[in-house]
């Protein structure tokens, strides 16, 4: 269970999709593909997204209960229908990232903030800056960086369990699919994230 958002009990969504420039460029299509209640994050690093896009994105997202979230621009998460702001793991190690995080939240409470983490640092540092979730990855052998060195599920087990200590919610990412996730059932994960988790 994450923090309470407008008083009601509030759940992760089991599944989050990301964009990526190559695989996924368009967040309408991930929007259209992803299941009633999943989250999409927006990774539109290095360019504002159009504030008339954002808010057409925010109500496709609506309409299917999806949470959606704009990585790496705090200014642009507070959009109207965006849900949260997503950030890379280099950028927890700014000083500027906890002051971000409060600026993100200001007016919006209920903004969800998750992180990308890659190591036992990387979990601690989103934790004290206050994130809710960490997408912890590559856990397995992933399009994305062919040829990475992957956590694997014992790893991957072990950073799920410091960030649940932390109160931070762990999403896994790299190479996931049904069957690697099943791999994962034992560990304290909130959902699976991915680019291509629905072909």
């Amino acid at each position: 269970m994450a923090r309470e958002k407008t008083g009601k009990p509030w759940r992760w969504p089991r599944l989050l999709l990301l964009t990526d420039p190559a695989r996924q460029p368009d967040p309408e299509k991930a929007i259209a593909e992803a299941p009633r209640g999943a989250g999409v994050i927006f990774r539109a690093y290095g360019a504002r997204p159009d504030p008339a896009r954002l808010r057409a994105l925010g109500r496709m997202a609506a309409r299917k209960d999806i949470l959606l979230l704009v990585a790496g621009d705090d200014r642009a998460a507070r959009g109207l229908g965006v849900g949260g702001l997503h950030l890379p793991q280099y950028r927890l190690k700014s000083p500027s990232t906890e002051h971000m995080f409060h600026s993100a939240r200001r007016g919006k409470p209920g903004l969800v903030v998750t992180a990308a983490a890659h190591d036992e640092r990387a979990i601690i540092a989103a934790a004290r800056a206050g994130a809710d979730a960490v997408l912890i990855s590559p856990v397995f052998p992933t399009e994305s960086h062919p040829g990475a060195q992957t956590l694997g599920a014992l790893r991957y087990a072990r950073l799920a369990s410091l960030a649940r200590e932390k109160g931070v919610a762990a999403f896994a990412l790299g190479g996931m699919t049904p069957a690697k996730a099943r791999r994962l059932s034992g560990a304290a994960m909130a959902g699976i994230a991915g680019i291509s988790l629905l072909r």
